[in-house]
């Protein structure tokens, strides 16, 4: 889960960059988790209880502890954690380089304009590594790139995977709610594919790097061909 914490004095603007972060989220059909923070002494009391968050959108001026100044800590001893500043002048741009920020905003922000912002983050730094399927009190921890494509196969689901196959005793559709969705898309009523191993798309096939294939049923093309353009845009 991708998670993100908007830091914001003004009232109106942070829940309006709260939203506006949820709604690019959604749209690219990240999960996500964002939390609101009035100020940078509660976000820095968060953080230091153990909270992590992938993202913070700081507003450079506060009341009391300034954003610049919160980012400014946390490169003390974070370097993973990305930095978005939202700012109402350009004069403090030159003051935050050394917190290595992804990106300057200007208020009032703007839709486009974030939603660039957090493609490059996602891109750059978010990627998860594993997944946890659940399945009949046991539990399979899976690193997502040994998965080549899951199949619905004698009342379960089939992993594909570098390995080998991995046999759930879970319904497809059950796996495609648990496997990330900037991975995996269900492109035919018995095949969910991971994008990252396609080779290539022809017709209504997929052929895969590691020499398989999978069909793309009808009621499933359009569905297909948008996400993983998009997941192509997003590498």
């Amino acid at each position: 889960m991708y998670t993100v914490a908007v830091c914001e004095d003004q009232k109106d603007t942070r829940e309006e960059a709260a939203a506006l972060c949820g709604e690019v989220l959604t749209d690219l059909e990240i999960e996500h988790h964002i939390a609101a923070f009035s100020s940078a002494e509660d976000l820095e009391t968060q953080l230091l209880s153990g909270e992590r968050f992938d993202l913070l959108c700081l507003d450079i001026l506060m009341d009391g502890e300034s954003g610049m100044e919160l980012a400014k800590k946390l490169r003390m001893t974070d370097d993973r954690t990305s930095i978005l500043f939202l700012t109402g002048s350009s004069e403090y741009l030159k003051d935050g380089y050394e917190v290595r920020p992804i990106q300057y905003l200007l208020k009032p922000v703007k839709r486009e304009e974030l939603a660039r912002a957090i493609e490059t983050d996602l891109r750059l730094h978010y990627q998860p590594k594993t997944v946890s399927l659940h399945v009949g009190g046991r539990t399979f921890i899976l690193p997502i790139a040994d998965i080549l494509y899951a199949e619905s196969r004698e009342h379960g689901t089939v992993l594909h995977t570098i390995h080998g196959e991995q046999f759930l005793p879970c319904s497809l559709s059950q796996t495609e709610e648990t496997l990330p969705t900037e991975n995996f898309c269900r492109c035919h009523n018995s095949f969910l594919v991971n994008f990252s191993h396609i080779r290539e798309v022809s017709g209504r096939t997929v052929y895969l790097l590691e020499g398989g294939e999978v069909s793309i049923g009808r009621r499933y093309m359009v569905q297909f061909q948008n996400r993983f353009v998009r997941y192509l845009n997003r590498i």
